[in-house]
């Protein structure tokens, strides 16, 4: 194991949790997200240490998600959001007794930035909100993300995939809760390819070549999506934000090329936000997994949001 790479099982809300840590000299920590719900982001800190060195960096595996679940087996019954939002502020708590220090960024990462956005809202105990492949409440992101894989196919005269789509409800994501995960596999599936993702690496294969990666690990990337499904879904459908007015600093970073959670619409989103202070970085070569299709341009992004801070 790296020497700069630290791991530890740390009691958090009733279980035991797993974090990584990048520790550095600097009193600044950034905590990253998770997507998924369920897609542990810890496997990339290695991958990640070149770019992020300026911060302590901390990864910590949801509930529900990566070793933490591994650890504790988490039923789709104990999963809900206010349980991974109080999951959120006993870390918050943790992590700043353990760095000494309130300056605390949150970066959330996708269904990371749902969670991440509601706490801020909710609490805001830190120094700054970042949020990547940021998803805004409504529907308006899986409606372009449909579109976007209907008018690619459309394109491509694949007759085989036009039929596998037309599966899928015109009126989609304006579908009943129970067949939404349905419907979108279809249009995920369908969308590998097609850019959503614009990258040329393998994430999967970058999870495989982690120091901290275990079969069991493997075993788990198998099961954790229906695993998530009920708090996804939870979430999806009745996530709503009363308010666009911001008490801490809030920032978006966004792929040029993300479709899956359109960086349009979150630009629409990001217009309307009332902040002390805001910003917006677009990352060229970079679509919904920003921070690793263009990991230097990405943590640049956050080394200035840090510095200005």
């Amino acid at each position: 194991m790296d020497k700069n790479i630290v791991e530890e099982y740390v009691q958090i809300n009733g279980i035991e949790q797993y974090f990584l840590h990048q520790p550095s000299d600097s009193k600044d920590v950034v905590i990253m997200l998770h997507g998924g719900p369920g897609l542990a982001n810890s496997y990339l800190a290695y991958f990640q240490q070149p770019y992020s060195g300026f911060c302590n960096m901390v990864y910590y595996d949801q509930r529900g998600a990566g070793k933490t679940q591994i650890k504790n087996q988490s039923t789709h019954e104990s999963l809900t959001f206010d349980v991974l939002l109080e999951d959120l502020r006993q870390t918050i708590v943790y992590i700043k007794k353990k760095y000494a220090t309130d300056r605390i960024f949150l970066a959330g990462h996708s269904w990371g930035s749902m969670l991440g956005t509601e706490y801020v809202l909710r609490y805001k105990d830190v120094a700054g909100y970042i949020g990547y492949g940021q998803g805004v409440p409504g529907n308006k992101q899986d409606r372009r993300y449909y579109e976007f894989v209907k008018s690619c196919v459309q394109k491509s005269g694949n007759q085989e995939q036009m039929a596998t789509l037309d599966r899928v409800s015109e009126s989609f994501p304006d579908v009943p809760r129970d067949d939404y995960f349905r419907q979108y596999n279809i249009i995920s599936g369908i969308g590998f390819g097609c850019g959503y993702d614009f990258t040329s690496r393998d994430v999967f294969e970058i999870y495989a070549n982690s120091p901290t990666w275990t079969d069991a690990d493997e075993e788990l990337s198998d099961v954790v999506e229906e695993l998530n499904e009920k708090l996804y879904a939870e979430v999806l459908f009745d996530w709503e934000n009363k308010t666009t007015v911001y008490e801490i600093p809030v920032f978006y970073i966004l792929g040029i090329h993300d479709e899956m959670t359109s960086s349009v619409i979150a630009e629409e989103y990001f217009n309307q936000i009332q902040a002390p202070k805001k910003g917006l970085y677009w990352i060229e070569n970079a679509g919904h997994l920003v921070d690793t299709d263009n990991p230097s341009d990405f943590f640049a992004a956050v080394k200035d949001i840090v510095g200005v801070c």
